[in-house]
């Protein structure tokens, strides 16, 4: 193991358990293993992970994806990010707030310079902001389920007094 990679462990590590610091433990449970998840897609090496998916599933997503604007490495950054984001919002109470929306846009930058410190991967503005938008679209939905759970419990409230 590189210092590179230990820097990484480290930090990803450390990006994990901050963002589920102060939440419920299973939530944070949750919390903790998605950035870890999230943090392997990124650093883990190219043909590390088409080797624990399989080629015949990397074909198969790169069929799926054949008509969309994007492939699937691209998807794959919006996925993981809006997920992250969606957990965030919806997990921590103390940043649904600008400094949230802040985070999520910091730790998809953040992300993707990181991936200077790995062998094989060279970090990409195009990348960063498909983290970016990924991480806010799931802010975004958050904030959707967050009004929407608000009104139905405001409903029932009015229903039941």
């Amino acid at each position: 193991m590189s210092v590179g990679d230990a820097l990484l462990v480290v930090l990803a590590l450390g990006v994990a358990l901050l963002l589920g610091r102060g939440s419920h433990s299973l939530v944070a449970a949750l919390l903790v293993a998605s950035a870890l998840a999230v943090s392997a897609v990124l650093f883990l090496p190219t043909a590390m992970l088409a080797g624990l998916v399989g080629m015949e599933r990397v074909h198969g997503l790169y069929d799926l994806t054949r008509a969309t604007p994007l492939d699937p490495p691209e998807w794959v950054h919006l996925i993981v990010f809006a997920w992250l984001g969606f957990l965030l919002w919806l997990a921590r109470r103390d940043i649904r707030n600008w400094r949230g929306v802040a985070l999520v846009a910091a730790l998809g930058v953040a992300a993707e310079l990181s991936q200077w410190l790995t062998d094989g991967r060279q970090p990409k503005v195009e990348d960063a902001a498909l983290n970016v938008l990924g991480g806010l679209t799931g802010v975004l939905l958050g904030l959707v389920c967050c009004v929407v759970a608000a009104r139905v419990r405001g409903a029932s409230g009015e229903s039941s007094g």
